[in-house]
């Protein structure tokens, strides 16, 4: 389901509170042990780069350990996963917590219940290239971004107004998660070079125009590029983001 508006609010049961869908059965081939039903709805998709963005409830599983097929964002809205890695150790996520696993990972995802999340995946450029690759410490780990206060305090007024804390940056730099603060009030044109999927931590986002939408911290919105959109975002407001260009990856 392509996107269609500038701005969409993601809801944890689909556009306007529906049921999700049935998704095809998974193949037995890739599990370790279950039988797993996934339900989903999408916001967005484009088959060219293999991307997506939308809801996906699913019953408990585990599958084979292997390499991570996408770069894919995640924010758990029910449920817990476990993510088992290659050298014994894991890393487990909890409702209400954000991750992000890149592609080519090694490791082993193991649910041991009824997981829905959102999600924004991308499957890019091959593991070990693209100009994200040199130095990137987040293409060998599972992110999870902290998203309680910020990590760093100043004790002096920032010199900008919006502090950005990137998190991960994907093998062809199309694909990053950061945390945006707001030391003060804002009022323009939203961010439209890219297709952004916006969790709100703190604070306010205020659409303006024809679809007047006020966004409070645990709601969840989805931007599209190209739309001429303004918002209103109050002081003090902290944003989880994962965004996504679409276009020719960079070389």
């Amino acid at each position: 389901m392509p996107a269609t508006t500038s701005i969409t609010r993601i809801t944890t049961k689909g556009p306007n509170e529906a049921e999700l869908e049935a998704w095809p059965v998974m193949d037995p081939a890739g599990l370790e042990s279950g039988a797993p039903v996934q339900k989903g709805i999408l916001y967005d998709e484009d088959p060219a780069p293999d991307y997506s963005v939308g809801i996906w409830e699913c019953t408990a599983f585990v599958d084979r350990p292997g390499p991570y097929p996408v770069d894919e964002f995640m924010l758990l809205l029910e449920g817990t996963v476990e993510m088992a890695m290659p050298d014994g150790t894991s890393v487990t996520v909890h409702p209400g917590e954000a991750f992000v696993i890149p592609k080519g990972l090694e490791c082993q995802w193991k649910m041991p219940g009824t997981v829905r999340k959102i999600f924004m995946i991308l499957d890019g450029t091959e593991p070990g290239t693209g100009s994200g690759a040199a130095q990137n410490a987040g293409l060998g780990r599972i992110t999870v971004p902290p998203l309680g206060q910020p990590v760093h305090r100043d004790v002096t007024p920032p010199a900008t107004l919006t502090t950005r804390e990137v998190y991960f940056v994907n093998h062809d730099s199309r694909m990053t998660v950061h945390i945006d603060t707001f030391h003060d009030s804002l009022h323009g044109p939203a961010p439209q070079a890219r297709r952004h999927l916006i969790h709100v931590l703190s604070g306010e986002v205020r659409t303006d125009g024809a679809s007047d939408e006020a966004f409070g911290p645990g709601d969840s919105l989805y931007l599209m590029p190209g739309s001429g959109l303004s918002w209103r975002v109050a002081a003090g407001t902290r944003l989880l983001c994962a965004s996504c260009d679409l276009g020719p990856a960079p070389p």
